[in-house]
């Protein structure tokens, strides 16, 4: 069945996205089209053609290309369609530390705080950013510039202007802290 109406288009986006994000790899490297061409062992106007969107390209030239240009074919696609993939993970934390989940080219800082009972945690917030709690587990005072909060399991809370925020935890307690970076 032939690709109608907004799947060709789609297609079509997703071509000039690859396309455009092989020519921004080849930029990085310095090196010329008819260098990675010879690399990929395909033809100069072929490359040229799949940098400009103008052609699909298979997945055998797709991965030829890739490595020429010393990327794997995930550090490539994850990019496309302005989806990124990051490896990171929650597991095996110990009591009483926090975790980034976030990364620098996010516009958001996200981290996962872990509290045994009676344990305290501040977050300073000098910048006075938005920040949103969820309590994933267990139960935590959450004292916002003084204003004192009970949160539990499934609780959210959303905060503006707030310079501290100071974590009590009554029983073991994993929070998940959302916050706008301030513009860079």
């Amino acid at each position: 069945m032939a690709a109608t109406g907004t799947g060709r288009d789609s297609f079509d986006a997703i071509n000039r996205e690859v396309g455009a994000r092989l020519a921004e790899r080849r930029s990085e490297l310095a090196r010329s089209l008819r260098q990675i061409a010879n690399d990929a062992e395909v033809s100069t106007s072929h490359l040229s053609d799949i940098e400009s969107g103008a052609c699909r390209v298979s997945l055998p030239v797709l991965l030829r290309i890739v490595r020429a240009l010393d990327l794997t074919i995930t550090e490539l696609l994850p990019q496309i369609g302005g989806h990124r993939v990051y490896r990171t993970s929650i597991s095996e934390m110990s009591d009483n530390e926090t975790r980034s989940l976030s990364h620098n080219d996010l516009d958001l800082s996200v981290s996962l705080v872990r509290l045994n009972g009676r344990e305290v945690h501040k977050i300073e917030n000098p910048e006075r950013a938005d920040v949103l709690m969820y309590v994933l587990n267990g139960t935590v005072a959450c004292d916002a510039d003084g204003t004192v909060v009970l949160l539990e399991e499934g609780d959210t809370l959303d905060t503006e202007q707030v310079t501290c925020h100071r974590l009590e935890a009554s029983t073991d307690v994993q929070v998940l802290v959302a916050s706008s970076k301030p513009n860079r």
